[in-house]
């Protein structure tokens, strides 16, 4: 059973519980206090009174006439009390019936209603993001929304565009990102800036760096062959789409100029030692260390494997030659892939394995994650951006380190 669900049950208990106690206080019949039954008790007093002035008389304590006048207005007091009848009719209050019904029925209802309204329902849910990450990424919306109010009042504000940008980027929302990097470049063509921008593209596109992104890294290496951002992004958009000697020439390029305690070595070091690998060359010294924690890491099960197929009812629907792509994405909603292997339907089912090794850049890694979403894609296109008509198939979260999956594509893209 579901907390949520548990949670419910023992909730609408406890309702039900108080609302009961309730009907019962309501419907029971009880006597009512008349005019009448009050005069009897009140007789009961007026009877014990005379008796007690009786046994003052016969001790002594009072004269003949106080016990006489005393008794008679004892007597006349009595008859008064007691000359109101009992009505029968009013002898037993009606239950509240309808009053009953109205709580049985208002109070569970109201008591859920006010929880969904004023209460944490999401709380509930055993998947719900963890509450430090969601009050990050509130804090970041209403950190964007303050700047962006500032930036109208003041377009000129470079930094500001820039700032924006990259709270958009962080935030997944690449389109509104794009824009604000806009802004920024009509004040400045800083290369950094276009870099930035066209990254930013790439994730759009879950890692694809055909076109503009392109376009824009020969343009600036074109006219500043050692500009260092341009060089590591060309580097990681030749790894992303499998251009290993590409991606060595450019990165060891980059590195030529750097100091040995640049901070930046040791993770260049390893993208290096990675594209090595794949090319079949010796890893040099320099890159031992990278190597040797990228070959610990799948060791340690930094892996998630499995079988992807397709259903039955969608085999109709693609050619042996169609794409598949095989990929896992953060759990916490980062659409750039960590890791992703293609295929094509001809080869399903499939036994597939995403490790380091099949990163689509070497700074994020499949080791990294704790918990990822595997998804597969089937291309009529051959596009890594997902299009309309494209099969699906979606598992997790998982954790990493998850082996004998079963990965069905089973859904389109509307």
């Amino acid at each position: 059973m579901s907390a949520n669900m548990l949670f419910g049950i023992l909730a609408l208990a406890m309702v039900l519980c108080v609302a009961g106690v309730l009907m019962w206080v309501l419907l029971r019949q009880r006597p009512v206090v008349t005019h009448a039954s009050q005069a009897k008790a009140n007789a009961k007093v007026y009877r014990d009174q005379i008796l007690d002035l009786d046994r003052e008389h016969e001790s002594g304590h009072i004269s003949d006439a106080e016990w006489q006048q005393s008794r008679d207005e004892l007597s006349m007091r009595l008859l008064e009390d007691t000359a109101a009848q009992d009505d029968p009719a009013a002898k037993q209050e009606k239950p509240a019936l309808w009053t009953a019904v109205i709580i049985a029925v208002a109070m569970p209802i109201g008591a859920m209603s006010l929880y969904m309204w004023v209460g944490e329902p999401d709380a509930l849910q055993p998947m719900s993001v963890n509450s430090t990450e969601k009050a990050d990424q509130v804090e970041l919306a209403k950190m964007a929304e303050s700047l962006a109010k500032k930036l109208n009042d003041k377009p000129d504000n470079l930094q500001g565009w820039v700032m924006l940008g990259r709270t958009y980027r962080t935030m997944d929302k690449f389109d509104a990102a794009v824009q604000a990097y806009d802004r920024a470049l009509k004040l400045s063509a800083d290369d950094d800036l276009k870099l930035e921008r066209v990254e930013v593209l790439a994730m759009k596109s879950q890692g694809n760096f055909e076109g503009e992104p392109w376009n824009v890294i020969r343009e600036i290496l074109q006219r500043d062959p050692q500009h260092y951002g341009a060089l590591l992004l060309a580097g990681s958009a030749s790894y992303s789409h499998a251009q290993y000697a590409d991606a060595l020439k450019y990165w060891q390029q980059a590195r030529k100029p750097l100091a040995a305690d640049n901070p930046d070595l040791p993770g260049l070091d390893d993208a290096i030692a990675s594209v090595q690998q794949k090319l079949g060359l010796p890893v040099k010294a320099a890159s031992a260390v990278g190597s040797a924690s990228k070959a610990n890491a799948a060791n340690s099960g930094s892996t998630v494997s499995g079988q992807v197929l397709i259903a039955e009812a969608l085999k109709a629907k693609v050619k042996p030659s169609d794409v598949v792509f095989i990929y896992a994405t953060p759990a916490n909603g980062e659409r750039m892939p960590l890791a992703i292997f293609k295929t094509t339907v001809a080869q399903l089912p499939l036994a597939f394995t995403l490790d380091d090794s099949t990163a689509m850049t070497p700074e994020r890694k499949l080791s990294g994650a704790g918990e990822v979403l595997v998804k597969v894609r089937v291309s009529k296109s051959g596009n890594a951006m997902p299009q309309s008509g494209d099969l699906s198939g979606t598992l997790g979260p998982v954790k990493v380190g998850a082996k004998g999956l079963l990965l069905e594509i089973k859904d389109q893209i509307p």
